[in-house]
C-alpha cells in the first residue's frame, strides 16, 4: 500500500489564511453580522418599550379606576429603567460594531474595494470628473493655442 503525501507548503497556508480573510471582510458577512447584533439589541429595546407603555396603561387603569387608588409609582419606574438599559446597551453595541468595521477596515482589508461601505460607482465617478477635468485643460489650451495660431496669421498679413 503507498501512502498519499500531500506538500504542505507556505503557498497552500498563505492561500488558506487569504481566503480566511477575505471571507470574513467580505461586506456580506459584514453586514449579516451587523444586522444579528443589532437587531439583538433593538429588540431588548422594543420589548422594554412595550413593557413600559403596558405598566404605563395599567398604572393609570388602577389610579382611574381602582376605589383605594393602590398604583405604585415603581410599576412605571422600573419598566422605564429596563427602556433607559436597553437604550444605552444599544448605543454601546452599535458603537463596538462601528469601531469594528473600522478594525477591520484598517488591518484586515487589503484593497480599498474590499472595505465595507465601498461605493464603486461612486469611485468611478471621481475617475470620470478628474478624466472630464483634464479633457477640459486640454481643450482650453487647444483653443488658446489655436487663437494664438490666428493672431499670428493674421498679424502678418
Amino acid at each position: 500500500m503507498q501512502k498519499i503525501k500531500l506538500p504542505i507548503t507556505d503557498n497552500i497556508a498563505t492561500e488558506q489564511v487569504d481566503q480566511f480573510r477575505k471571507f470574513i471582510t467580505s461586506p456580506a458577512i459584514i453586514q449579516l453580522s451587523i444586522g444579528v447584533i443589532v437587531g439583538g439589541s433593538l429588540t431588548d429595546l422594543i420589548k422594554s418599550v412595550i413593557s413600559f407603555a403596558s405598566n404605563l396603561f395599567y398604572f393609570l387603569s388602577l389610579i382611574l379606576f381602582s376605589n383605594a387608588h393602590t398604583a405604585k409609582v415603581s410599576l412605571i419606574l422600573n419598566p422605564l429603567r429596563s427602556v433607559f438599559e436597553s437604550s444605552m446597551t444599544l448605543c454601546a453595541v452599535a458603537a463596538c460594531v462601528f469601531f469594528f468595521v473600522k478594525l477591520i477596515n484598517k488591518f484586515l482589508i487589503k484593497e480599498a474595494s474590499e472595505a465595507l461601505g465601498y461605493n464603486a460607482q461612486l469611485e468611478e465617478t471621481k475617475k470620470l470628473i478628474e478624466i472630464q477635468k483634464q479633457t477640459n485643460d486640454l481643450l482650453k489650451r487647444s483653443v488658446n493655442l489655436q487663437e494664438k495660431i490666428l493672431n499670428e496669421s493674421q498679424g502678418n498679413k
